[in-house]
């Protein structure tokens, strides 16, 4: 595996958390990629302080980026001689695109362009990205997703994405290689192999950059983009990907592509030690074909129990919490194309669970923060500011249209109980109302 420059390993040992763009928001999915990118200069925004995540890009931009975040100098020369007849004289991609194509990380077509200016798709750009690092793929033996065969001229590198966990499929659970990227999707792929090599892993963990749930009851998980948080009146708390492609309604029965996990707190009042109050789960639960497993998880002894026998597979895990209690969570998932990649989701987010020491969150001021929300409510350039007031912020719509201006994104926060409304391109918080709602 090639090294990357050591510019990229200070990206990651030394992120800023400053908010880079004015429409990248830090509870933005991509906004850990995006920041450790722009810090150093390996993507940049416009001139208006924008960086346009969901503008698609070219395939000059994507060799670009793909070639400076993979570490590959790039010399200047005084002319280029290429096969290509669609390409404009000192042009700014041609150093790049020299590199690339002596390099074999690109090609033209067949007659005789290199469409520099055409946008590039998921396909093409994981096939830089692998070759710009010095990979070495093979055709995989079945195929790395439902709508990728093992035997088309991509599969290598889908694979090799995928094992990584560069990658992952969209809600139906295909991967969909022909469709055009965008600048924030290619800089978390980029994003996610860096942090791989800098790291020394053989994978990327997928919970890093999840939203976070923290309770009074001792504990914190993290869940993914995308997934809600639905909280019960004694504690409890069900994390649910909703299969909206498949109409689901609500969470108690699993379809195709949903998954959930719910998690409550034991009391534990017999005082069972972790060792008793397993083996009671093993004897009285009705596990007909269980795996169980004694693992650890972020240090605390828990039980691990995996059972696909039934009609839909469950993933539950208890964890012994330092106040002797019982941390209890319950995962399923559908058995539809997003099957696969739900049970890795389930696993991580049950593997994220930290103990919280005196249930700190109790002394958060949620008055006071949306207080002083609402204080900044139609304050131009403090929209970010406002939103970083919360951590726990999951976005539920974006407007498209907006108010004439921009796109608005409404942002819920589960702890705080309230929704915001956000305006990207001035930058400004247009509104706060309390519950999860986007009328108003």
């Amino acid at each position: 595996m090639r090294r990357i420059a050591t510019i990229l390993i200070l990206v990651l040992l030394f992120p800023s958390l400053a908010a880079a763009f004015s429409d990248v928001s830090p509870s933005d999915q991509y906004y850990a990629a995006i920041t450790y990118l722009e810090d150093h200069d390996v993507i940049q925004g416009y001139g208006d302080g924008t960086f346009k995540p969901d503008n698609e890009v070219t395939r000059a931009e994507a060799m670009k980026m793909i070639l400076i975040g993979s570490g590959v100098e790039i010399p200047e020369y005084g002319t280029y001689e290429f096969p290509f007849s669609d390409l404009e004289n000192d042009a700014w991609y041609l150093p790049y695109l020299h590199e690339a194509y002596t390099a074999d990380i690109v090609s033209g077509y067949e007659d005789g362009t290199f469409k520099p200016h055409q946008t590039v798709n998921l396909a093409e750009t994981l096939k830089i990205l692998i070759l710009a690092n010095g990979f070495s793929t093979s055709y995989p033996d079945g195929n790395p997703f439902y709508d990728v065969d093992e035997s088309v001229w991509f599969a290598p590198y889908a694979d090799y994405a995928k094992d990584l966990n560069l990658i992952e499929p969209q809600d139906d659970g295909y991967l969909h290689a022909d469709q055009n990227i965008t600048r924030a999707e290619l800089a978390e792929i980029m994003y996610r192999l860096m942090y791989i090599e800098v790291n020394g892993l053989s994978e990327f963990p997928i919970n890093l950059n999840w939203h976070k749930y923290q309770n009074e009851l001792g504990y914190e998980v993290s869940y993914p983009y995308g997934w809600t948080a639905i909280t019960a009146d004694d504690g409890g708390i069900v994390l649910w990907n909703k299969d909206e492609l498949n109409n689901q309604t609500g969470w108690d029965r699993q379809y195709p592509n949903s998954a959930s996990t719910s998690i409550f707190v034991n009391e534990n009042y017999d005082g069972l030690s972790s060792g008793e109050f397993f083996a009671d789960v093993i004897d009285d639960l009705d596990y007909k074909n269980a795996e169980f497993r004694e693992i650890t998880v972020n240090g605390l002894y828990a039980l691990q129990v995996f059972d696909d026998s039934g009609v839909e597979p469950i993933l539950d895990t208890y964890i012994y919490l330092p106040n002797d209690t019982i941390l209890a969570m319950y995962g399923s998932w559908g058995s539809g194309p997003l099957a696969q990649h739900s049970q890795k989701e389930v696993y991580a987010l049950q593997m994220s669970a930290v103990y919280v020491e005196d249930g700190s969150t109790t002394t958060i001021d949620w008055e006071g923060i949306i207080e002083e929300a609402r204080i900044l409510i139609q304050v131009d350039e403090m929209g970010n500011y406002a939103l970083q007031l919360f951590d726990d912020l999951v976005i539920l719509e974006t407007d498209t249209i907006g108010v004439g201006t921009g796109p608005v994104d409404y942002y819920y926060s589960v702890e705080a109980d309230v929704t915001l409304k956000y305006e990207r391109s001035y930058d400004v918080l247009l509104d706060l109302q309390e519950g999860q709602t986007t009328f108003f």
